[in-house]
């Protein structure tokens, strides 16, 4: 008996060692991803236009082993009537949580110059 009580301690703690330092989940849109070392600056990255797509910038993701990796930037097909909010990194606290993008309805007035057409 004493000795599966003692497995059981080493099992438990060898569990609380492999957990990263930051957490992971996903809420209303929010993929909470809370670290304390904030993230590198972000690269520029040239983008070419490509008719009926949209560019989804590169961003800086967390690597448990690595510390802080850039993932490329990707073309996706627009959404007709939709405008992409790209994801960013925002600070609570003294923790940073990535806000994934996401596509919102186009909406509000658009101004067109008559004169170009």
């Amino acid at each position: 008996m004493r000795g599966n009580k003692l497995i059981g301690l080493l099992v438990a703690g060898a569990a609380a060692l492999a957990v990263p330092t930051g957490c992971m989940g996903t809420t209303h849109g929010y993929v909470v991803a809370t670290y304390e070392s904030p993230p590198p600056a972000p690269r520029e990255e040239v983008v070419y236009y490509r008719q009926g797509y949209v560019w989804i910038h590169g961003n800086w993701v967390r690597d448990s082993y690595a510390g802080w990796r850039w993932q490329n930037g990707y073309y996706v097909r627009e959404r007709p009537g939709y405008v992409y909010n790209h994801g960013r990194w925002e600070q609570h606290g003294r923790n940073y949580v990535w806000v994934e993008g996401t596509w919102r309805p186009r909406s509000g007035v658009v101004i067109r110059d008559h004169r170009r057409y």
